[in-house]
């Protein structure tokens, strides 16, 4: 599991967006992670130039645990459009969304 982000670097993760590393695909990610470990343990001509870019995808697929968060889970609780949220419905031209979170509004506050 400690090299998932690196596997994900060389590989790509279409649901977070980046592509990978031309020319590396799952079976070939999985022997240079066995062989080398970690990619910043890739000896330089393993990647080349690539470097930079796999350990920026390496970054974008690390799950952050030392991200500042709440204080309190009041502090996040949803409690309905805000103003700017109607002005970019209007924006958008997408009214429905609008009445479906309104509609949301009220059946919290029916709670």
């Amino acid at each position: 599991p400690i090299l998932i982000p690196d596997f994900l670097a060389l590989v790509g993760d279409a649901a977070d967006g980046y592509p990978g590393i031309a020319g590396i695909g799952r079976v070939s990610a999985a022997q240079l992670l066995n062989r080398h470990g970690a990619i910043e343990k890739f000896p330089p001509a393993v990647l080349g130039e690539r470097l930079d870019q796999a350990l920026l995808f390496k970054n974008l697929a690390t799950l952050r645990t030392d991200a500042a968060l709440f204080a309190n889970a009041d502090d996040v609780q949803w409690k309905g459009p805000t103003p700017v949220f109607q002005s970019w419905t209007k924006r958008l031209q997408a009214p429905r969304l609008l009445d479906r979170c309104l509609k949301a509004e009220k059946a919290l506050d029916r709670n």
